[in-house]
């Protein structure tokens, strides 16, 4: 009988405290994805003050965020910069941490890399900030005609629209941003993010790219599978940034990694990260209270 209750008690959910998992697990190389806005691009910056990084009021909220952040003891900080772009992003780790370089001095200075990654690097005091980008010019707009590309383009419309009220509630004051990178981070919004661009697409036969930079070599895609197409590009360039993690991890015998990249990257790293079981997968909820 007492069994029964105490399985009674666990399908309910009476009972969560004495068998759930805790964030992060020993013998596991733990990782937590902050997915994140560009908020060095001038396209969100010059919204409006509450828009900006280097604001008086949101410069309090980084700091708060990163001291909760700093909880997580994470011993390697992962930004989005390639791995051949390491030597400046020593550069300037070096000098700011030597208190020779101001982000106001940087065009991009707004940036998640610095504003996050170097400064809970610096407060942590980690020797370094890593990239592990891999970089492709792709534009979630890509493909431009092609069967089934209506129903395609109307759920991306109503997933840009998602975008915007989560910007439009920063700026309106509606959302702190810690609590913007929680709904952006939000377990509903990642899967619209990866049905969105890995899911949907291949719906669109039939069809063709606009303008694609060098990146993609057009003469060898299948028009016939123009969404799977779309969908396998972008894919191929997370599984890059995967393989980059995995080699600076295994460099470095990390096993407290921050990951701080668009929120685009957290959406499908994320699930590429939980089928690999040397893996766990720490909630930003987790820390960011």
């Amino acid at each position: 009988m007492k069994r029964l209750y105490t399985l009674f008690l666990l399908l309910t959910g009476l009972l969560p405290v004495a068998f759930s998992q805790t964030p992060t697990q020993t013998g596991k190389i733990n990782v937590m994805l902050m997915g994140a806005t560009h908020f060095g691009q001038e396209a969100f910056y010059k919204q409006g003050p509450s828009m900006d990084l280097f604001s008086p009021g949101r410069q309090k909220e980084i700091a708060d965020i990163n001291k909760q952040l700093a909880q997580y003891r994470p011993d390697m900080i992962l930004i989005e910069r390639e791995p051949s772009e390491q030597h400046t992003v020593d550069s300037l780790y070096n000098l700011y941490t030597s208190g020779k370089l101001q982000f106001a001095q940087l065009d991009y200075g707004r940036a998640e890399q610095y504003q996050f990654g170097y400064v809970l690097a610096k407060q942590l005091h980690l020797p370094q900030v890593h990239g592990v980008n891999f970089y492709s010019g792709l534009s979630s707009r890509l493909i431009r005609d092609g069967k089934n590309l209506d129903k395609f383009m109307e759920d991306l419309n109503k997933f840009s629209n998602l975008g915007r009220s989560l910007d439009q509630q920063l700026k309106d004051g509606q959302l702190s941003l810690k609590q913007y990178f929680l709904k952006l981070n939000a377990p509903e919004t990642l899967k619209a993010t990866y049905y969105n661009i890995y899911i949907n697409p291949a719906r669109v036969t039939d069809g063709s790219f606009g303008k694609t930079d060098n990146t993609v070599d057009t003469a060898r895609i299948d028009k016939s599978h123009i969404g799977a197409e779309y969908v396998s590009l972008f894919y191929n360039r997370e599984l890059k940034i995967y393989s980059n993690l995995l080699s600076l991890q295994q460099a470095h015998q990390s096993k407290r990694i921050l990951l701080i990249m668009g929120q685009r990257h957290a959406a499908v790293l994320s699930k590429i990260l939980e089928n690999n079981p040397d893996f766990n997968l720490v909630p930003l909820s987790s820390y960011l209270k």
